[in-house]
């Protein structure tokens, strides 16, 4: 049987890659270079494709790959590819839920801790030869409360924490009802029915929604409105969810203390971009899922979905299948 052609685009772990090149199922061909043109140039012939968040597979591209049958997304979110289109080519897109829900969870906790402790500033104050010690009084979190936009499992694993640490924990998904009779979300103190019952209703509101036409822009001047002078807003979901005009706004006219973003609606952010020199925000470029341990689960697991589709016919991480 000949070997498929696969591209990978982004790199991948390792181990992954030794699983594909050992499965002896694909012929292997890397493009580092996230310039899409030189892509497009290069698609025709590749039979599946391994990408991750640098990588955005419009329709033009799609459809520069005739032969495409199979787009593995090393990740959980495909807001990078065009899914519909694809399903349309009656291309397969599949993805690696689960991977990155610790990495995320705990640049989130990172988060919290650094908004309400001021960490940022202490650090930088330090080097400059400052001792700041009067003037960096900060929150703890415990007697506070904490909403979660998203109960998934990273959702939930923020939830736990906090709820651990002494918040009272505030959840909103559009599978609320359904999780709020189960035994295992006891610990949740709130179920809001909406997602302007969550401001209203929160010390800090921390976003785990995946980027979707129901979720872009969700969140805007008359969410932010809801919430007390000097909450906190935390978002390593996706960009796009918040406006980031009336992000900008709240941190403005005082409604948030201060904000901590892992991702922007233009990635990577332009020079001088508003809310990265903004004081009141901590910022990092989309990190969520870079540590050691999650490249590794996500690097297995691509190859583990893409041999078992190839080997089996098979594809339960499917997002369209």
């Amino acid at each position: 049987m000949a070997k498929a052609r696969l591209l990978i685009t982004d790199g991948l772990s390792p181990e992954g890659l030794k699983n594909l090149e050992d499965s002896g199922l694909f012929e292997i061909s890397f493009h580092k270079a996230v310039d899409k043109e030189a892509l497009k140039a290069m698609l025709p012939g590749f039979e599946a494709i391994v990408i991750r968040s640098a990588t955005k597979l419009t329709k033009e591209l799609i459809d520069a790959g005739p032969q495409l049958k199979v787009i593995m997304r090393a990740g959980a979110g495909v807001d990078n590819v065009d899914v519909a289109h694809a399903s349309t080519k009656k291309i397969l897109v599949l993805n690696c839920p689960g991977t990155n829900n610790n990495a995320v969870a705990e640049l989130t906790l990172g988060f919290l801790f650094s908004l309400m402790r001021e960490l940022p500033r202490a650090t930088n104050g330090m080097k400059q030869g400052l001792w700041e010690k009067k003037e960096l009084v900060g929150s703890e979190a415990a007697g506070r409360s904490i909403g979660i936009l998203g109960f998934g499992a990273i959702g939930n694993l923020v939830g736990r924490a906090c709820q651990a640490l002494g918040m009272d924990v505030v959840a909103f998904d559009p599978k609320g009802e359904q999780l709020k009779t189960k035994a295992e979300y006891a610990f949740v103190k709130k179920w809001a029915t909406s997602v302007d019952e969550v401001f209203a209703s929160s010390d800090v509101v921390t976003v785990h929604m995946p980027l979707m036409d129901s979720t872009k822009n969700s969140i805007g001047a008359a969410q932010f409105a809801k919430m007390k002078k000097g909450s906190y807003f935390i978002n390593a979901s996706r960009g796009g969810i918040a406006n980031e005009a009336a992000l900008l706004e709240a941190l403005n006219n005082g409604t948030l203390a201060g904000a901590a973003l892992d991702v922007f609606d233009q990635e990577p952010t332009p020079a001088g971009h508003p809310l990265v020199s903004h004081a009141k925000v901590i910022c990092s470029p989309h990190i969520g899922a870079a540590t050691k341990e999650a490249q590794h689960k996500v690097g297995l697991a691509a190859a583990k979905y893409l041999i078992q589709y190839y080997q089996e016919g098979t594809a339960p991480s499917a997002v369209n299948g």
